[in-house]
């Protein structure tokens, strides 16, 4: 059974970190064995005070008051000392923490400054990387590393090519420093003397985006008679939700399927869940727009698709200026989620984002929107954006350790983050915002999808709203 000692939760307004590191936990134990060995100081205290009130002439008596008065002397400097040790310790986990950050940001510095320098001197770099190396960098030089990696992701979901380490370099990081490496090393094979940057993903994801041309134009169709969805009592439930528009586990849903919630809360009120599935085709200008044009074009901050369809979708389900919203999204999903929950501004009441195994993107929500990201450490493609987790107050990071060691074909599935989304979690804003968004028991849910699709036979039917993105 999973507890709340499996995941580590940062970010947000206070103290909401659940440090699963041993030091910080011997450090909370020290602390409350000081406090018990307090109370038993006071204890004897009073048991002094008895003894006191009593003959003092009494031999036994008087070696009860000394063996008292040695014990609350001992127990006392015990009590010290272990609040010594608990501070120290503290300290040593600070200062570990502070460490481990510096060393992470020189790494990554390392990464961005070798691989460009590799990129500017690309024979020294097929020297140096080897005959594979050069045969990435030819693709590389046409699509941007992003793609690249879409593809490596294409091969790992497929379960085509060896998955060993791949789950370690995602649980270590290894994988986010080597995506920003090669991304650094793409964007110095253009033309010009490039200085290396963090943000080489960003540059070279806009590479690979604008390299296929426009793709089609794309139109949202709302779905007949759609399958009615469970009213979600919580992010868990929502996720399971994400789960059942993919044709995977709903099979016969159409591709680019989007599911918006209608909530009646028992006192009339309405409010709002959007579901949103993740990437569905890893070819680039798909008649499926969930694919990998708008991977690309989501983690360049370009416009996409994806975005403008789940805005559509919103309009023509009617959601109110002033009726709460949730957008959840899984992997590109969470990417369009928060792409929408930015685009909206003020135009809709987003409360809530809840992202599964999704990147961090350029776009961010206003401030006041309450965001959740949901990651565990054997996932790699959270880290394909080749940064590190971004945390302010208004957004936290959920990230836990999968028993087992699964490949990162398991640790991305959906089904895996819906168990963890039902882990018990302090309440902090985060939960208290998606409550106000879901309601309380008895509310109800009437499910409407709608279909995003580049399908050239549909738009020629349906007038297109979304025109293709330049």
């Amino acid at each position: 059974m999973t507890t709340a000692d499996d995941y580590r939760l940062v970010g947000g307004t206070g103290p909401t970190a659940a440090d699963l590191e041993e030091l910080a936990h011997v450090e909370r134990v020290l602390a409350r064995a000081a406090d018990r060995l307090d109370s038993a100081d006071s204890a004897l205290d009073r048991a002094v005070r008895a003894c006191v009130r009593r003959p003092l002439d009494d031999p036994a008596v008087g070696r009860a008051l000394h063996a008292l008065s040695a014990a609350r002397r001992l127990h006392a400097h015990a009590a010290d000392e272990v609040r010594g040790i608990a501070r120290r310790l503290r300290q040593v986990v600070a200062l570990y923490d502070g460490a481990e950050s510096s060393a992470h940001a020189v790494l990554r510095h390392a990464a961005a400054v070798g691989g460009n320098e590799l990129g500017e001197r690309p024979l020294l770099g097929a020297a140096v990387v080897g005959t594979a190396a050069a045969g990435i960098a030819s693709t590389v030089v046409a699509v941007g590393p992003a793609l690249v990696g879409l593809q490596l992701l294409s091969h790992v979901l497929h379960r085509r090519g060896p998955l060993d380490g791949l789950g370690a370099a995602g649980a270590d990081g290894r994988a986010e420093l080597a995506v920003l490496a090669a991304a650094s090393f793409a964007r110095a094979l253009r033309s010009g003397h490039q200085v290396p940057t963090l943000d080489a993903v960003r540059e070279t994801a806009a590479m690979g985006a604008y390299a296929p041309g426009a793709a089609g134009s794309t139109v949202v169709v709302p779905r007949v008679n759609p399958p009615q969805l469970p009213a979600p009592r919580n992010t868990s439930d929502v996720f399971g939700n994400v789960a059942r528009s993919y044709d995977t586990a709903a099979p016969g849903t159409p591709a680019g399927m989007v599911s918006l919630q209608q909530l009646t809360h028992p006192d009339g009120t309405r409010a709002w869940v959007v579901e949103i599935p993740g990437t569905e085709v890893w070819t680039v200008n798909d008649t499926n727009p969930m694919d990998s044009t708008t991977n690309l074009r989501l983690m360049a901050g370009l416009p996409d698709d994806m975005t403008d369809a789940v805005l559509e979708a919103m309009q023509q389900a009617g959601i109110g200026a002033d009726e709460p919203v949730m957008l959840a999204g899984h992997s590109q999903g969470g990417m369009v989620a928060m792409s929408v929950a930015a685009a909206v501004g003020t135009g809709y009441s987003v409360r809530v984002v809840a992202t599964a195994g999704s990147p961090d993107i350029p776009h961010r929500p206003r401030p006041g929107v309450e965001v959740r990201n949901y990651r565990h450490d054997e996932d790699v493609v959270p880290q394909t954006d080749g940064s590190p987790d971004i945390t302010t107050r208004d957004v936290t990071v959920l990230r836990e350790d999968l028993p087992g060691s699964p490949d990162p074909v398991q640790a991305h599935d959906i089904r895996r983050y819906i168990t963890t989304a039902a882990l018990p979690v302090p309440e902090d804003d985060y939960s208290r915002a998606v409550t106000s968004v879901l309601g309380p028991p008895g509310t109800t849910a009437a499910t409407l999808q709608f279909q995003a699709t580049r399908d050239p036979e549909i738009a020629r039917s349906v007038p297109p709203t979304i025109r293709p993105v330049p």
